[in-house]
């Protein structure tokens, strides 16, 4: 079960007087970079986004026991010691097993083999997956790969850590999400080849995407995909481009300052705080649970909140007064805002968006001299995202991928809608139904 639909009544406990206000700002959920400790292992992030794809885990079997294993399995239906030799340099020296079905991977996601950084930015892509499950992956192996991953399948137990603890702040890319893994999952081959650029894409994808639905929570509704530009590696970026310049980097950039102070705003105002197994809701779902609510305190409460916050960190921001709890919520985000625009938290949020630009955006930012720094995609990307989009179909007319495109977050101008024809005709995956251009169709490459 998803919880895109999941719904809880706004009902928070918020801290009423300035002694209550807790005088550190703490983020716990909807993003994994922390202010600093940010350094993570794709190797082991892949492996716990397995073991919580799979459900299951191998805990207490050391990797060195499975290669035991396998050669008793081998030796008891070979019979000869030589043969082992061949497959232990084949598979096992430089661990060429894990190549062989994304279970394996399983071993990166032992206790000891990953670090909190890991579990933090794992926690993301989970919270992305809504609990999705594949049961196996059906890769077409070998004899010889069977027999390796039937030893493995044996020693592997249920495991259910790894479970979704937040309402996805941005359903539509949460559902792309779980399309294109789930089209990857019945290629095992292609998903190990590709997990990391995949997973890589989305985190960026996902992090610029928030960045922009931060400052919508009023309406009440769901976020859609906002307009973020990008142009292939190779492309010129003049600053005749208004789109490239105005609304690629710059507008990432300057969107990702609200990270930091509304999201840790938000774990303030979090419903269930405190409970155990309490699911987080976005900001935009408050707002509509504020908008939906008949409490007649919420207004006062949420005034006294905003009070207490302001007299708290010794802010001197002017409130507007009102009767409505929704404009309270404004002036408590007002708040969140004004907090980090002054000394040392305005240093402080300055590092976190830079962490964040390290460490989720940095295959995504290219400098260009004069241009400054645009929002690019590689072929590599291109090529992954192409093949997702299209999935199980044969073809899909260039405009359809365009559009897919910008529900993943990717939107392109008309200059890089020309060259990405022209990438696709040198690759031989397009086809002309038409001079016009109005019907061209793009094929997968896998």
């Amino acid at each position: 079960m998803t919880m895109d639909n999941y719904t809880q009544p706004f009902n928070p406990t918020l801290p009423q007087t300035a002694e209550q206000v807790p005088n550190k700002n703490s983020l716990s959920s909807y993003l994994p970079i922390r202010t600093k400790g940010n350094d993570f292992d794709f190797n082991a992030v892949i492996g716990l986004v397995l073991r919580g794809l799979l459900r299951k885990k191998v805990e207490s079997y050391r990797y060195e026991e499975f290669v035991a294993d396998c050669q008793s399995a081998f030796e008891e239906k070979l019979g000869e010691d030589e043969f082992w030799q061949v497959l232990k340099e084949m598979y096992f020296d430089n661990k060429g097993i894990f190549t062989v079905s994304p279970e394996l991977l399983l071993f990166r996601a032992q206790k000891g083999e990953f670090v909190a950084g890991d579990s933090r930015i794992a926690s993301m892509y989970s919270n992305l997956l809504q609990n999705m499950r594949v049961e196996e992956f059906d890769a077409k192996l070998n004899f010889i790969e069977r027999e390796m991953l039937s030893t493995l399948r044996g020693k592997m137990k249920p495991d259910s850590s790894l479970q979704a603890n937040e309402k996805p702040y941005l359903p539509y890319l949460s559902k792309a999400f779980r399309e294109d893994l789930r089209f990857l999952a019945s290629r095992p081959k292609y998903l190990l080849s590709e997990i990391e650029s995949f997973l890589s894409f989305y985190g960026f994808a996902y992090t610029a995407q928030l960045s922009l639905a931060l400052a919508d929570w009023r309406s009440g509704q769901e976020p859609q995909a906002k307009p973020l530009y990008f142009i292939m590696d190779h492309e010129r970026a003049s600053n005749e481009r208004t789109h490239i310049k105005n609304h690629g980097y710059k507008l990432f950039n300057e969107s990702a300052t609200r990270l930091f102070p509304m999201l840790t705003m938000l774990e303030l105002l979090q419903p269930g705080i405190g409970e155990k197994n309490a699911i987080k809701i976005p900001l935009w779902e408050i707002s509509k649970g504020i908008q939906e609510s008949k409490s007649a305190h919420l207004k006062e409460s949420l005034e006294n909140f905003a009070r207490a916050f302001r007299s708290q960190r010794n802010l001197e921001t002017t409130l507007d007064e009102s009767d409505s709890a929704l404009d309270w919520l404004g002036n408590v985000m007002k708040l969140a805002s004004a907090q980090f625009s002054v000394g040392e938290r305005f240093n402080i949020n300055k590092k976190y968006v830079s962490e964040v630009e390290k460490h989720l955006a940095s295959h995504f930012i290219q400098s260009r001299g004069r241009s400054g720094r645009v929002l690019v995609l590689n072929q590599d990307y291109i090529i992954l995202l192409t093949n997702l989009v299209v999935g199980e179909k044969d073809k899909l007319r260039f405009h359809e991928l365009i559009t897919a495109f910008e529900q993943r977050g990717i939107f392109v101008d008309k200059q890089t809608e020309q060259e990405l024809i022209k990438f696709y005709e040198r690759i031989g995956n397009v086809e002309r139904m038409s001079d016009s251009g109005d019907a061209v169709y793009v094929r997968k490459t896998i």
